[in-house]
């Protein structure tokens, strides 16, 4: 009977994850046909079309999604402050873990692109390198770091804590990882989504995870847009800008693998009021109607990208 109900639990997240990903999938299309629609000679313009996006994402998705996903017995998680030396950890182990997943990324894009025989399209790379570095920072610096770990950390995180910590850690990562809809962020985004979580349960303040994450994000969406729109590779001055800037996050990256390695052990999860059962945790959360649909439909949406659009 506790594991029925656990399972009807995780069916429900996976019930209203879906369907808010549906929503903010559909006020964007429909913004885009509406507007576009009627101004064709916007499409061409990155940042119009990016506006377009992702203000009724901001406005009407995610609080359609926070509706979703609020309960009003969502459990209360124990506050303890971070000091500045351990968030500087927590930002290198983040950006470790980044890279590993940014290099499976482009490893499993890049097989997909020998299969089909061109590469597989990367929105991302085309904002940072085409649009107004400044008006994307808008989104992914301000905008996305906050709304998203409000919804992945705490509503989700919350939800499911009285599971025990492992279990709203690996849940955050792995829809936070979906709900991206594509394998060149999926991978990404379902460790930094995992760390991010770690760092939630432990702290139960979300401060900590919005300022690293902008943090990520910045030096990745912006320094490295500013680096690729106005610096010539060709050219012996723009090598040495790209080496020392390589040099650098590649060092951060490193370092912070390291410090993940040599604290994993100490990375320790208590386990909560409701513990799944041991050998039981995949068919409990995974395998339930509401998760299942969730991650195959994802998955659909993955694939249809990489290997049609």
């Amino acid at each position: 009977m506790e594991m029925k109900m656990q399972r009807k639990e995780f069916s429900s997240l996976g019930f209203r994850m879906l369907i808010g990903a549906i929503l903010m999938t559909a006020v964007q299309l429909i913004s885009q046909g509406a507007i576009i629609g009627n101004k064709p000679e916007w499409a061409d313009n990155i940042n119009i079309g990016l506006a377009v996006t992702m203000i009724p994402l901001y406005v009407i998705g995610y609080p359609a999604a926070f509706f979703l996903m609020r309960k009003k017995d969502a459990g209360m998680i124990e506050k303890h402050r971070m000091g500045p030396g351990k968030f500087l950890l927590a930002f290198m182990m983040a950006y470790g873990l980044m890279i590993i997943g940014n290099v499976t990324g482009l490893a499993v894009t890049a097989g997909i692109g020998l299969i089909k025989g061109k590469p597989v399209d990367n929105a991302i790379v085309s904002i940072i390198t085409e649009g107004n570095i400044w008006i994307s920072a808008i989104y992914t610096v301000l905008l996305a770091p906050v709304f998203e770990e409000i919804l992945f950390r705490k509503l989700i995180c919350d939800r499911v804590i009285h599971f025990g910590q492992r279990t709203a850690i690996l849940v955050s990562g792995l829809l936070f990882g979906l709900f991206h809809m594509n394998f060149n962020q999926f991978f990404y985004a379902a460790l930094l989504g995992g760390f991010f979580a770690y760092i939630y349960v432990k702290t139960g303040n979300l401060k900590y995870t919005i300022g690293l994450h902008m943090v990520v994000n910045f030096l990745g969406s912006v320094i490295g847009g500013l680096l690729l729109q106005n610096v010539n590779m060709l050219e012996l001055s723009g090598m040495v800008i790209y080496a020392l800037y390589a040099m650098c996050v590649y060092g951060i990256g490193i370092a912070g693998i390291v410090f993940v390695c040599l604290n994993y052990t100490k990375m320790r999860m208590s386990l909560g009021e409701g513990a799944i059962a041991k050998g039981n945790w995949f068919r409990t959360v995974i395998l339930n109607p509401g998760m299942l649909l969730n991650c195959v439909v994802m998955l659909i949406v993955m694939i249809v990208q990489a290997f049609v659009i």
